[in-house]
């Protein structure tokens, strides 16, 4: 029984409640102006999607209906239809059944079954899919199959996440078509991405997370995430090698400014000269006391397997993403971040935007800003975000 009590997590609204429910991380820049328009642009969009309602998605149950994932012509897009005759299940990612479709193939017993985007990519299936496997997991008994579209890094993570709950998968592809002969358990989302609503969707997802790996290392590491040299890294945004090594040495020296005895790991997401093993990334990014890196799924993915025990703000592990600001929109897009999806994790969550000489392909920092960032992260009374003076959102 204390072993149980021991591995229960702290509701997101006890970690923090000073900044709760989440608007924006904390931006570093130096021009008043360019941190006002990102609180402001932020914070507006954060507002709209937490008055939204509740981010748990609807579950709808239903009883001999035909299910099936569609192939879309666009592979991020995904839809998926539930229906019986003419009535089907509506919403964001739910659809009318695609005709001709192929003949259904039968399945007794009862099933779960959810729709998003992005299938099978690293960092979008663990901020975009996960939690609503996890949310569904919480609310159909133990006895329930989940339908899920194949992928090997599908199977890869929710192998290594819960190899018990792995049995209970079946398997499919796009545009199989099965005829449900018991019940169906449906998830239908306030939106997708799933950043609409705030914010208590997520907290099934970290339970399990902690209930199946409660580690907890006692040796804490600062990650610096980089994207150069990796063949995992497929949409640029490398920081130029030699700016780099400036950002390192800058990281060094604050480390000993400000007495952090946490041992500095370079992610590449390679190990060996393959992509590094989600058994590896987990114990690594469970160790980390602070992440600092550009806007790519090795922030996007992994921030799942950071502590998921925090009660206290100071407790949190620190997040430091690259991100594009106003003159540097042409990277990606503006204020391209993991916030909003990941609003919901408890981290102490830092930006600093790239400067106008990025490119898609290749970016910089401004590094006055990038040594604020880190007095703000690690220097006194760093914790909450709340002592730096960031402006109030303008709500005209």
């Amino acid at each position: 029984e204390s072993n149980a009590l021991s591995n229960q997590i702290t509701p997101l609204d006890q970690i923090c409640p000073d900044n709760f429910p989440p608007l924006h991380a904390n931006l570093h820049d130096r021009r008043p102006e360019q941190v006002q328009h990102y609180v402001d642009t932020l914070g507006h969009q954060t507002l709209m999607w937490n008055t939204k309602g509740t981010d748990i998605p609807e579950i709808q149950v239903v009883h001999n209906h035909k299910f099936a994932v569609w192939k879309m012509f666009k592979h991020y897009h995904t839809e998926s239809s539930v229906w019986d005759g003419n009535d089907y299940i509506k919403g964001p990612g739910w659809r009318e059944p695609i005709s001709p479709f192929k003949e259904a193939i039968e399945l007794d017993g009862d099933w779960a079954a959810f729709t998003s985007w992005f299938l099978d990519n690293y960092g979008h299936f663990v901020h975009d899919h996960l939690s609503t496997i996890a949310y569904l997991k919480s609310v159909v008994p133990e006895t329930t199959g989940f339908l899920l579209v194949d992928g090997k890094v599908t199977r890869k993570v929710l192998e290594f996440i819960d190899p018990e709950f792995y049995k209970r998968i079946k398997w499919i592809t796009r545009d199989q078509v099965f005829h449900i002969k018991g019940s169906l358990t449906v998830a239908v989302p306030l939106g997708i991405p799933i950043t609409f609503g705030c914010c208590g969707g997520w907290e099934p997802m970290r339970q399990w997370l902690a209930t199946t790996h409660p580690d907890r290392p006692e040796k804490k590491k600062i990650i610096f995430y980089s994207r150069g040299g990796s063949k995992d890294t497929h949409h640029g945004r490398v920081v130029e090698a030699n700016h780099e090594k400036e950002i390192l040495d800058r990281i060094r020296l604050a480390k000993k400014k400000y007495g952090r005895d946490e041992e500095l790991v370079i992610f590449t997401g390679q190990s060996g000269g393959k992509t590094m093993s989600i058994d590896k990334q987990f114990n690594l990014f469970r160790s980390a006391h602070t992440i600092i890196g550009p806007h790519g799924s090795g922030l996007g993915g992994n921030f799942a397997w950071t502590n998921p025990f925090p009660s206290t703000c100071e407790e949190r592990t620190k997040l430091l993403e690259f991100i594009p600001g106003q003159d540097s929109a042409q990277v990606q897009n503006l204020y391209a971040t993991y916030f909003p999806n990941i609003r919901k994790w408890p981290l102490d969550y830092h930006n600093v935007l790239y400067t106008k000489e990025s490119t898609p392909k290749t970016t910089f920092i401004d590094l006055a800003a990038f040594d604020d960032a880190l007095a703000a992260m690690w220097g006194p009374k760093s914790g909450n975000g709340q002592e730096l003076g960031f402006p109030v959102m303008n709500t005209n």
